[in-house]
């Protein structure tokens, strides 16, 4: 896909000239360079991750299932936008650090064993998966050289205009 500046050309025009072959080449250097001037930090889509993974606390301290899922479905999505972002990082000592490769074994392991807690609605189980993938993100904070990023059971939901209870009726 080719990226247009608008030159006054119109979309017609635009494809026809890309049709042809006829692209300005700076131009779309141009457009990509802005681009990836653009693209927000990891720490933006990290907030992500901790506002869905927060809330996914209080979803399944409340056992409302349903919403536990939903979470931990919006939690996964973050980090995924966060590694599409940056792929990889660099560790303290230079080394490149594979934030797809730490991830897919989250993903892959205490991941799913979370989603089977929320699963068999399991309040437990759930807490120590939760628990557990706690420790497993503070990993790859450490590996990326970011070791003062602790993650922590939440102690407040980040927001107060969601009802955790799953027995809630409305309107309220």
């Amino acid at each position: 896909m080719l990226l247009w500046r608008d030159h006054g050309l119109h979309a017609h025009e635009a494809q026809s000239s890309a049709k042809a072959g006829a692209f300005d080449l700076e131009a779309m250097q141009n457009d990509i360079a802005h681009l990836k001037d653009v693209v927000p930090s990891q720490s933006h889509s990290m907030a992500g991750v901790a506002f869905q993974f927060s809330n996914l606390w209080f979803a399944g301290k409340a056992r409302n299932w349903p919403l536990a899922t939903f979470f931990l479905n919006e939690a996964r999505q973050h980090i995924r936008w966060t590694i599409r972002i940056r792929p990889v990082r660099k560790s303290p000592a230079g080394d490149p650090v594979d934030l797809q490769g730490i991830y897919d074994a989250i993903d892959g392991g205490t991941m799913v064993k979370l989603q089977q807690a929320i699963d068999s609605k399991d309040g437990a189980k759930f807490e120590a998966q939760y628990k557990e993938t706690l420790a497993e993100c503070y990993s790859c904070h450490k590996a990326s050289g970011k070791p003062y990023l602790r993650p922590t059971i939440p102690t407040s939901p980040p927001q107060s205009i969601i009802n955790f209870d799953p027995h809630a009726s409305w309107p309220q």
